[in-house]
């Protein structure tokens, strides 16, 4: 009997794919301009609105292992569309939230919509590619994905300046269901009825456990969390400190913070076009010494007081190592693992983003310190990016010496 394949994929699908997996990005990135504006109509601290990006970040990492296993049962079309449902509709919710509670909530809501849709698209790509295919569809979609982080802050800047954050809200909530309207047109069912397995919770958390208890998997995926940690903490500070300390309107921010953002796909793109040549290893390293040349350069510029362009190319050059060593990374994590590859992809998405949602309300309690205090956090992060990297690398060099001798 030949495979299921009702798809050929498509540049349409991946498109298709790739606008569902932007959304998340986009939740959190188009509304950055506006959190100095939303601290002051809530009477807020930094910190506390800080914890509308942290219940986004956890919903949306946690979720993907309880969804993991739904969407095994259910099939995969019917959960997207419920996803992007629950997205749009929690979006109109945190757009109308009279008081902070609610925007928690409604963020909270939206981060599990996220969650449900990244399981199914990525679970969708599985159905229908393997090998060399679903490489080169993983690397498209990652490209189409990485243009909402650039062209998000920008936009909600410019929506922010003219209509108020809460326009944010309802634009992200107009997306989700356009989104919902081409993929209910583009995407057809990719596992079929036969194929699906009953939900089995105890079976499911046994094989979490068994993919955690490995360092193959345990190592590079605690050096991933740690780059996404640094990530959302150049992200948390870079709000309040562009705006607050260095005087930067909202639409300039966005522009700026969408520009410094294409530092990530250079990097994810000379990662792909360089490992063939020296290797995951070295590429990983070189991704985390960017991060923390980088981090050395900002933090240096922010304590000499110096003008926020060097603070930016010292961004810059962190970003650029990002790109580098999220995609390095991101492969010797999934190498580690033959079986439950979905279950592998499910608890790495809760690793990365359940350790990255710390770094807000951390970020927020820094930052009211000012530029040099955010530079300082920046720099103990890449070092542990820097640290963690290595720890991996070297165990990957042990696991081959061990198999080679045996």
């Amino acid at each position: 009997m030949k495979p299921f394949n009702p798809i050929n994929p498509t540049l349409k699908f991946a498109i298709a794919l790739g606008t569902i997996g932007a959304l998340g990005p986009s939740a959190v990135d188009m509304y950055l301009p506006s959190l100095p504006e939303m601290a002051v109509e809530y009477s807020s601290s930094m910190a506390s609105i800080q914890l509308t990006l942290t219940v986004f970040l956890l919903a949306m990492g946690l979720g993907q292992l309880l969804f993991g296993p739904v969407v095994d049962a259910w099939g995969r079309r019917r959960p997207l569309i419920a996803g992007l449902v629950l997205f749009s509709l929690s979006a109109l919710v945190a757009g109308a939230a009279p008081t902070l509670d609610w925007l928690l909530v409604a963020r909270f809501v939206q981060g599990l919509g996220s969650a449900l849709t990244l399981v199914v698209i990525m679970s969708m790509v599985r159905d229908v590619t393997q090998g060399v295919q679903a490489a080169k569809l993983f690397g498209l979609l990652m490209t189409i994905e990485g243009v909402a982080p650039i062209i998000a802050p920008a936009l909600g800047g410019y929506i922010d300046a003219h209509f108020g954050w809460r326009a944010v809200m309802v634009v992200l909530a107009m997306l989700g269901a356009l989104v919902a309207v081409d993929s209910m047109v583009v995407l057809r069912e990719t596992l079929p009825a036969s194929k699906r397995e009953p939900l089995n919770f105890k079976r499911a958390i046994r094989t979490y456990a068994r993919i955690a208890r490995d360092l193959r998997f345990l190592q590079p995926a605690l050096a991933l969390s740690s780059v996404f940690f640094f990530l959302f903490a150049y992200i948390g500070g870079a709000t309040f400190i562009y705006q607050n300390d260095y005087g930067l309107p909202a639409a300039q921010f966005g522009t700026l913070f969408g520009a410094t953002g294409i530092a990530i796909l250079i990097g994810a793109s000379l990662a792909a076009k360089w490992v063939g040549q020296y290797g995951l290893a070295r590429m990983a390293v070189a991704g985390s010494c960017c991060i923390v040349a980088g981090a050395f350069i900002a933090c240096m510029a922010a304590a000499a007081g110096l003008d926020l362009p060097w603070l930016v190319a010292g961004v810059a050059i962190a970003l650029l190592g990002v790109g580098i060593a999220e995609t390095t990374l991101m492969t010797l994590v999934m190498s580690s693992q033959t079986t439950a590859l979905g279950s592998t992809a499910a608890l790495l998405g809760a690793f990365q983003l359940g350790i990255s949602a710390c770094a807000t309300p951390l970020t927020g309690l820094v930052s009211s310190h000012g530029a040099a205090a955010w530079g300082g956090l920046l720099v103990l992060c890449a070092v542990a990016v820097g640290a963690l990297t290595w720890i991996s690398v070297r165990q990957g060099k042990a696991d081959s010496i061990t198999a080679l001798n045996h």
